[in-house]
């Protein structure tokens, strides 16, 4: 383990690193003020897409952590962000939104508010149910109303042609106690069901650190991934070529670090363990 870390900017997953659920842990706030205080970069990046970057911001205030919109990337923001460069990319000529005058496209959602804003805001058309069939994209993140039927509509429009994307395959959602069924327990269901692999934007992919690092303005030698989870967090920071630091306070143990091949640079009992070495 090295005595300091010079790095300018890190980058910190907020579910079983800053906080588990509604309760803070221990030592993050002091941590996150000490890094500013270095003149550090800081921002949080979260494959959670149930909610808007000013939701989080307003719990990270609750938990004594102080942020802007600017500070947060959800899974749902690198999901409309990724989403309106490739539309760009195509020309409006050549897909489906040449044919109907949709502008950027249209999108049907599973998932939640936080999704459904990002798209909004990016100029996306969102479909109802009864018009699933008629989408050029299925965008699918964690959704804790979830219907039958709406999975149905999302299948139909998969096999009737549309994109398969998904904002992240995390199975499960850390909350105090133990964990919920994430994203990808939704997004798995939907695989299986049409035997069409979706397109993932958020962690583990590296798309989504490679968005953290341009709002930086850093590099990735100059930047740090601290989070919980070996096969989101830690990979998705190791494809990108980031300093990784597991923290166990959330869904890794040691035994998962000695067995996984997915190894961190460094192992910390928590997040506050960053405060020696700053």
């Amino acid at each position: 383990m090295p005595s300091r870390l010079r790095h300018e900017a890190f980058i910190f997953d907020l579910d079983g690193c800053i906080y588990r659920g509604n309760s803070v842990i221990e030592g993050a706030p002091e941590v996150v003020e000490a890094l500013r205080g270095k003149g550090r970069k800081v921002l949080f990046l979260t494959n959670n897409s149930t909610k808007t970057p000013r939701q989080f911001v307003e719990k990270l205030a609750r938990m004594g952590i102080a942020a802007n919109d600017a500070d947060i990337m959800t899974s749902s923001i690198a999901t409309s962000k990724y989403l309106r460069g490739r539309r760009r990319g195509r020309g409006i000529e050549r897909g489906r939104e040449g044919e109907t005058g949709r502008g950027r496209g249209s999108c049907y959602v599973v998932g939640e508010e936080g999704l459904c804003a990002a798209l909004r805001s990016e100029g996306f058309e969102l479909l109802e149910e009864g018009r699933a069939a008629e989408a050029d994209y299925i965008v699918c993140g964690l959704d804790m109303k979830v219907t039958y039927e709406k999975l149905a509509a999302a299948c139909v429009a998969i096999q009737n042609g549309a994109k398969f994307i998904a904002t992240n395959a995390d199975p499960n959602l850390p909350v105090e106690g133990g964990y919920l069924p994430g994203a990808g327990s939704i997004v798995r269901l939907i695989e299986e069901a049409t035997g069409v692999r979706p397109l993932i934007i958020g962690k583990p992919s590296p798309r989504i650190v490679r968005m953290a690092l341009e709002r930086l303005g850093t590099t990735a030698g100059e930047t740090a991934m601290v989070g919980d989870t070996l096969n989101m967090d830690i990979k998705a920071g190791r494809a990108a070529g980031l300093l990784t630091i597991l923290v166990l306070t959330g869904a890794a143990d040691m035994r998962a670090v000695s067995s996984s091949r997915v190894k961190p640079d460094i192992v910390l009992d928590s997040v506050a363990g960053l405060s020696t070495l700053i």
